[in-house]
């Protein structure tokens, strides 16, 4: 069975199979992009950032609704979150009381906000999937705890903000590095959708380049450093230039907030917790000494810890949520860890 559906996988059309599991799920799972979109509509409850109002911006061309960076310079989650307010006809909940504050482009605005990351976030898994099982040539029985755990997971980041379209984005450029032009090309242009996806994607490659000796890596390396450097000016020129300013937000910000409370329940809940299921992977490998022929270096626990050093900008309820943006990168090893000591392929292979 495993290898009639590995090789049916492998044949030319494999994009459209894998399209058109994307829109049956997405199809079946309509009341989740429905429980999103009223969550964000009542905002007064569900607290998060208006990236509404960005959109608002581009339609309109008011000032007041420009926003600050680096909120708005994440350019591929507003084109578009912006193509999909013009195309898509927007729909409207019933029973939903929005601030009457707010602008009349506001409900439009969240509605296409709330497809995108209805939209990336089957993407995501459908993807993770394929890399896990086609790319990284893991059984399908860890590609299947991929997705199980996916779905867990996933909850940690924002549902409401651009985490999952930058998750998605990483993910694409993990995909694509065994293709010098295109892995290049992504990770170039990764300064125009989030400063996380290089503080991702960079040191991996780092990692990958200096202790596993992967000198391969090295072009994707040079070009990561290029994307820092095209950040930093752009950032440089706008606020030179344009008069854009840093949001509010990030002022007395600072690695203080690293010292989380144990008695405060949101701290456990939102940062304690998600942290230490991003190191147990790494824990057991450190027990067991064994790297499930994965091309996986123990180093790797850097990069949730580089998130957690910048989740500090976002405070102290937010640090589990930046660290678990680096599930795609550990997530393999630690379903290959479940597979192996739970047997879960003999206890399926008894059956």
């Amino acid at each position: 069975m495993y290898i009639t559906i590995m090789n049916y996988l492998s044949k030319k059309k494999k994009i459209p199979i894998l399209f058109t599991l994307f829109v049956m799920v997405c199809f079946y799972a309509y009341r989740d992009f429905l429980i999103t979109y009223r969550m964000m509509l009542l905002d007064e409850y569900f607290l998060y950032y208006h990236y509404q109002n960005i959109i608002i911006y581009y339609e309109t061309g008011d000032l007041k609704y420009s926003d600050n960076l680096p909120m708005n310079v994440r350019f591929l989650g507003l084109i578009l979150q912006y193509i999909i307010f013009k195309v898509v006809p927007c729909i409207n909940l019933t029973n939903i009381s929005v601030n009457p504050n707010y602008d009349e482009l506001f409900v439009c605005a969240t509605f296409s906000l709330a497809l995108l990351n209805y939209l990336s976030k089957y993407l995501l898994i459908i993807l993770f999937f394929y890399y896990v099982v086609k790319i990284l040539k893991r059984p399908l029985i860890e590609g299947s705890i991929c997705i199980f755990l996916s779905f867990i997971l996933i909850n940690y980041v924002e549902d409401f903000t651009f985490d999952r379209i930058t998750i998605l984005y990483t993910l694409l450029i993990l995909m694509s590095l065994n293709n010098k032009y295109l892995s290049c090309i992504l990770i170039t242009l990764s300064f125009l959708v989030s400063e996380k996806v290089i503080m991702i994607i960079g040191p991996l490659l780092l990692i990958k380049y200096i202790f596993l000796k992967e000198k391969k890596y090295l072009i994707n390396l040079k070009f990561a450093i290029l994307s820092v450097g095209l950040y930093g000016l752009m950032i440089y020129l706008l606020i030179n230039f344009f008069n854009f300013s840093f949001s509010p937000l990030y002022e007395n910000t600072g690695f203080d907030r690293l010292f989380l409370d144990l008695s405060n329940k949101s701290h456990i809940s939102n940062s304690i917790i998600p942290i230490t299921f991003c190191f147990i992977p790494y824990a057991i490998y450190l027990f067991d000494k064994n790297k499930r022929n994965l091309n996986f270096s123990v180093y790797e626990i850097l990069l949730p810890i580089i998130m957690i050093f910048l989740g500090t900008g976002g405070g102290e309820h937010n640090i589990g949520r930046y660290a678990m943006y680096s599930f795609i990168i550990w997530l393999p090893l630690f379903a290959s860890q479940i597979n192996h000591y739970l047997k879960i392929s003999k206890l399926i292979e008894d059956e």
